[in-house]
Order: structure tokens, then C-alpha cells, then sequence
């Protein structure tokens, strides 16, 4: 017997499986993006920006490329945990990402039927057949845009099913009595896809198949930039204070700028009405009617202008103000660059390599700097022991100890993404480069132990022999400096490296020649004869963790 189903099961299929097909079409698109753009865009992403004007195009490039202000905005908020841009600069970027948003909307909102195929055609060709990188990255990107505006139209034929449908008639009657019911369902919708470009491409759809009018789905997206601000505020929560204000002011410029369009709805559609191309093919009457009506076919075109307008009405209105914002909130220096928990570290972006990447150096160049603060720390208690600094070291152990285990969890993770082979050799030198820091950090405890010890069971050292551990301290400490700083400082010459090497070979040297006649004349106990070599021997131990730090570094360059 025949399993036969019915229209309203196949068409709620339908809907399903072409909203399922739009959703891969924007991620696939937004890797082959990704890739294109590869190394340049990490580079435009590494440099602070002071202006305002290129801070919001910068937004807009990082929201367009990632084909989502949502992941945009996530990035701004790791970027400002770190302490790498203001919340001047922040605020200018969250504005500049609903632009770039709008502007994905605006491909999204050309469907053409014929291309969507043709493109899937010519994507699978270079992306199977060629060998260039370049060739393939572009296929990848044809291959994405074919299955999205293929998964846009067989959504919206599957819903336009559901149009007449009288339980869903009443439900949208009810529910969009106001219009805050439309921006509250595009907040949420957005919240939920974590993409407002994805929640107008489903918006395009209901309204092309009739479940909501034009005017409800302009409100829809307008509250899509809600949503966002909503995700910047969630992703904040766990940040710095800065990130925390930053995504606060960002909530209350979206929820004002979405304020004054519903004060002036009107004025809205009449503006995107006026700077379509195909206004002149209403008439008075219509662009005057309280439900204005445009033809289904014009429909994409509308819905992705009236985002657009939307968008730069908020930046015109609010990036020269910005300033102002930024200014009056009262900057509180945070102190918690010393935390266990990830600043950068966001899996939401695992699905973007190249962007993940820059997250985890960024988190490993912290790591870098706790590693470095804890010997700084050690080095001062060889000079007067303070049980202050005593407790602080030891929390940056355990830092050191959490960051590590959520660095590799991090990149283990991000090793069963798509890499691009650039990044997949990277990826096992940054592994080797988060051991060494841990096994860097476990030799500072081991020093810091012996000077525990000689501390607590009073043992004393001559003066000669305190004058020579402080010298061997002191060279150490400028060996780290050079090998152990942030990943995206200029690498040490070759020479200065070894000098530096040199010199604590030549002071442990000293060292140990100097305290074997003490131990011969009698000058030194035997338990502080054993803890003196275990002082020297953690310094050498020090040593070797910082060359091999550096050696991973060059590979990585």
C-alpha cells in the first residue's frame, strides 16, 4: 500500500526544506567569502580604528563578509574584552554591521530563478574540477548563492500554500494589531537564527507567499536590528565592563532608532516606496492606502530597501553622536586581564576558521602576557617575599591551567572545521604553543616553590650567592621578553636570541662554579646547597620553555 500524504504535510515539507536550503546557501557563501578575502581581511581586522566613518565600514565589511551582524557584533564584544578597540570604536562598528547586513539582504533580494541553478552548476564545475585556490574559494561562493536563492523559492512556494489558510489568517490579524507585535516577532526571530540576514530571507518569503502584508514585514525587519542588539548584550554578559556598557548603549540606540521608525511609520514606507526603482508604478491612491499592496514580484526589492533605509537612518542619526556616548560613561579600569575565564574564545565562530583563528591568538597572546606577569611576580619575591603576591601568582597558575584547557578544547574543535591549508599547518603549532606556556607557567611554580621553601624553613643564602641568583633571575627575565610576548609582535633577530642565551649560560655558569666552592670551604649547608640547585636548575628550565617558545613562533610565521 502507497503512503500517500497530505498538501498541507507536503507544502509545511516544502517550506521546511527550503528555509533548511537557504540557511546552508548563506553559511556556504559566507566561507567561500571568507576565503577570498583570507589573510587581507585579518589585516584590516588587526589594525584599531580611530576614525568613526572607518570604524562603521569596517562593520559593514565584517557583517557582509560573515553574512550576519549577529557573528559581527559577537566579534566586536571579544575585541573589546580584550581591551584592542574602545567603545567609541565599538559603537561605530555595531552601527556599520546592520548596513552590512542590509546589504546581504539586498543580494538575497534578487531570487533570480535562472541564476540559482546556472550557479549551482558553475560553483560544483570550479569546485571540483580546478585545482586553484582562488578558482575553488569562487566556486564555493556561486555554489552558496545558487542554493540559497534555489532554497528562497521553494520556501516561499511551500508556504504560499498555508496563504488562505483561515486559522493563520485570524492568527496574523490578531497578532499584528500593533506594530510592536511585528518588531517584537523580528527581534525574536532574529535572536533566534542568530542572523538577521537569515530572518529577512524568511520574511521575503512569508510575505511573497501572503501570510504577512508589506507593512508587517517591514516592522518584522526593522525589529531584526533588535535582535541583534539583544545577541551583542548576551554575548557581553560574561565580558569586561567596557564590553558590558558598550552593548548596553547599542541596545538603546537600536530600541531609539526603532522607536522614532514606528513614530513615523508613514513617512517609512512612503520613503522606500519613493527610492525604489519601481515607484513609479504605483499609483497615489495605493502608496496612500493604510495596507499598502505592491505586486508579489516586487515584494524582495521593497522589503530589502526598506531594511537598507532603515540601517542608514540609524547610522546618519547616531554615528556623530557616538562620541558623545562614549564620553559619558565613566571608564573604570578592569583588572581582570588576570581571568580564567576565555576573553576571546566565542564556538559561535567555529563555523568561520579564519575569524576563530584570530580569537585564539589573540587568547594565547593573554596567556602570553599572565605567563610573563607570574615570573615578573616570582622575580620580586627573590628580592622581599610578600604573601600577597604569594596569592596572586597562584591564581594566575590556575588561569594559565583553565586557558589551556580551553584553548586546546578550542582548537580541537576548530580542527574538524574546513580549513584552508594555510591555516591547517597552523593549527597543530598553536596546540605547541599553549603547551609551552602551560609548561612555561609550571616552571615558574617550580621556582617559585624553592623560594617557598627557603622562606618558610629559614634557610639563608651568602651574599655572593644572592647577588649571582639575582643576576641569573635578570637574564632570564630578558630572554622572556624577547620570546615570551604577543604573538603578533615583530619576531627577535636570530642573533639577539642567541646573545641573550648566551649570557644566562655564562651567569648559571658562574652560579654553579661559585657555589661549588661554597660548598667545598663550608660556606653552605647542604639543604641550602640542594635548594640553591634547584633554584638554578628552574631558572634553566625557564629558559628552555622561552627558545622553544620562539621556534614555534617562526614556524607560525
Amino acid at each position: 500500500m502507497i503512503a500517500t500524504t497530505t498538501p498541507s504535510l507536503q507544502a509545511a515539507v516544502e517550506a521546511l526544506g527550503g528555509g533548511g536550503l537557504f540557511i546552508f546557501g548563506i553559511r556556504i557563501m559566507s566561507e567561500g567569502l571568507q576565503r577570498i578575502a583570507g589573510n587581507r581581511f585579518r589585516t584590516l581586522l588587526d589594525k584599531a580604528v580611530s576614525n568613526r566613518i572607518s570604524a562603521a565600514l569596517l562593520g559593514t565589511s565584517l557583517a557582509s563578509l560573515l553574512q550576519s551582524s549577529s557573528s559581527a557584533s559577537i566579534l566586536t564584544i571579544g575585541f573589546l574584552n580584550a581591551g584592542l578597540i574602545s567603545i567609541y570604536q565599538a559603537l561605530a562598528i555595531f552601527l556599520g554591521t546592520s548596513l552590512g547586513a542590509a546589504l546581504a539582504v539586498q543580494f538575497i533580494a534578487f531570487q533570480p530563478s535562472t541564476f540559482a541553478l546556472g550557479a549551482i552548476f558553475i560553483g560544483i564545475l570550479f569546485k571540483f574540477f580546478f585545482k586553484r585556490r582562488i578558482i575553488v574559494n569562487a566556486g564555493e561562493l556561486l555554489l552558496g548563492a545558487g542554493i540559497l536563492f534555489l532554497g528562497l523559492r521553494i520556501m516561499e512556494s511551500g508556504l504560499s500554500f498555508f496563504s488562505e489558510s483561515t486559522v493563520l489568517r485570524v492568527l496574523d490579524n490578531y497578532l499584528f494589531v500593533w506594530r510592536i507585535s511585528a518588531v517584537l516577532l523580528g527581534s525574536l526571530l532574529t535572536f533566534i537564527v542568530q542572523s538577521p540576514s537569515i530572518s529577512t530571507g524568511i520574511v521575503i518569503a512569508l510575505c511573497g507567499s501572503g501570510l504577512v502584508t508589506f507593512n508587517e514585514a517591514v516592522g518584522i525587519v526593522v525589529g531584526a536590528n533588535l535582535g541583534t542588539a539583544f545577541i551583542a548584550l548576551f554575548a557581553a554578559i560574561g565580558g569586561t565592563l567596557y564590553a558590558r556598557k558598550a552593548a548596553i548603549i547599542n541596545l538603546l540606540i537600536n530600541f531609539t532608532a526603532i522607536l522614532v521608525a514606528l513614530l513615523f511609520f508613514p513617512l517609512l514606507i512612503k520613503t522606500v516606496i519613493f527610492f525604489s526603482p519601481i515607484s513609479g508604478q504605483f499609483s497615489a491612491e495605493m502608496q496612500a492606502a493604510t495596507a499598502f499592496t505592491p505586486a508579489r514580484a516586487d515584494l524582495p526589492r521593497l522589503i530589502a530597501n526598506a531594511h537598507t533605509i532603515f540601517s542608514i537612518f540609524t547610522i546618519v542619526t547616531f554615528l556623530p553622536l557616538i562620541g558623545y556616548l562614549s564620553r559619558s560613561v565613566k571608564f573604570v579600569r578592569s583588572a581582570d586581564d588576570l581571568s580564567a575565564h576565555p576573553r576571546f574564545l566565542d564556538k559561535r565562530v567555529l563555523n568561520t576558521p579564519t575569524i576563530a583563528l584570530m580569537q585564539a591568538s589573540n587568547e594565547i597572546s593573554r596567556m602570553s602576557r599572565i605567563v610573563m606577569s607570574m615570573y615578573g611576580e616570582i622575580m620580586q619575591l627573590i628580592y622581599r617575599f610578600d604573601a600577597r603576591s604569594l596569592r596572586k601568582i597562584f591564581e594566575m597558575e590556575d588561569a594559565v591551567d583553565s586557558l589551556h584547557k580551553e584553548l586546546s578544547n578550542f582548537l580541537v574543535l576548530l580542527s574538524r572545521e574546513s580549513l584552508d591549508p594555510e591555516n591547517s599547518m597552523k593549527l597543530p603549532l598553536y596546540l605547541q604553543l599553549v603547551n609551552q606556556l602551560e609548561h612555561l607557567a609550571d616552571s615558574n611554580i617550580k621556582l617559585l616553590t624553592g623560594i617557598q621553601k627557603r622562606k618558610v624553613e629559614k634557610i639563608s643564602f651568602s651574599t655572593q650567592a644572592m647577588t649571582e641568583l639575582k643576576r641569573l633571575a635578570a637574564a632570564v627575565n630578558e630572554m622572556l621578553e624577547l620570546t615570551v610576548g604577543p604573538e603578533e609582535t615583530e619576531l627577535p633577530d636570530c642573533a639577539e636570541i642567541a646573545d641573550a642565551k648566551l649570557k644566562v649560560e655564562e651567569i648559571r655558569e658562574n652560579a654553579t662554579a661559585g657555589h661549588v666552592k661554597r660548598m667545598k670551604t663550608g660556606h653552605c649547608s647542604v639543604e641550602a646547597g640542594f635548594l640553591y640547585n634547584d633554584l638554578i636548575t628552574a631558572f634553566v628550565s625557564i629558559t628552555d620553555s622561552a627558545s622553544n617558545l620562539i621556534d614555534i613562533r617562526r614556524r607560525i610565521e
